[in-house]
């Protein structure tokens, strides 16, 4: 897939950006590249990609390509998303940190001609204790470009919990909201060699939701 070819990058950045839908707070290191690609199987198939740089100063750039799809083209199948993010942190102790960020750019008129501009902005807090997990709690904005119609505003929450640690841990994320985006992940991650993670976790819709059940795999180069 598109995005994969961004592994032959050099001097791979030490973060993990998301956890499988939520921002982690963590930052790319100044100078470096962080590659992740995640897919989506459910009723519709679909492929991410993010690659990030890290300016220094807790503050990183990069592009996304978001809700590529994995069928054949069809009158019914939604343009990509092309973003520019950017997200800053603040290092409030040595255990927590605050963070905001965006996600913002157009939709390349792949398969159809609708050309709308899709943003995501949040702000999000993060501690980490460690040999006791990691947790995050935060609140987004999206526009209907990005999340569809319904609630524009929710609520982000994760958590990231050792059960080896740096082997395999436990990793879960929410989106709140009744809307295209809103969605629960919960699976592991595995800390491979090479500074390489997989994690595989199992898509929850929200109650009344009309978004669907399904598998996340995600690929990500530390």
């Amino acid at each position: 897939m598109i995005g994969l070819t961004a592994c032959s990058l050099p001097i791979p950045g030490k973060a993990q950006q998301n956890l499988f839908n939520v921002p982690s707070s963590e930052i790319t290191q100044e100078n470096t590249v962080f590659f992740q690609q995640q897919f989506n199987f459910a009723k519709s198939d679909t492929s991410n990609t993010t690659i990030d740089y890290g300016l220094g100063n807790n503050l990183e750039v990069g592009i996304n390509l978001f809700n590529v799809n994995l069928y054949t083209p069809s009158d019914t199948v939604a343009n990509p998303n092309f973003l520019l993010n950017f997200q800053k942190a603040f290092n409030i102790t040595a255990a927590y940190k605050i963070s905001f960020g965006t996600q913002t750019g157009f939709t390349p008129p792949v398969h159809n001609n609708s050309l709308q501009i899709p943003s995501f902005s949040y702000f999000s807090n993060a501690v980490d204790w460690a040999r006791l997990g990691k947790y995050y709690l935060g609140a987004y904005y999206a526009n209907s470009a990005y999340a569809g119609s319904n609630d524009a505003i929710g609520l982000m929450a994760g958590v990231e919990l050792p059960m080896l640690e740096n082997k395999v841990h436990l990793m879960g994320d929410l989106l709140s909201g009744n809307n295209d985006i809103g969605v629960a992940v919960i699976g592991l991650v595995f800390y491979l060699s090479d500074n390489w993670q997989l994690s595989i976790g199992a898509q929850l819709p929200p109650p009344n939701s009309h978004n669907d059940f399904g598998t996340v795999f995600e690929i990500t180069k530390l």
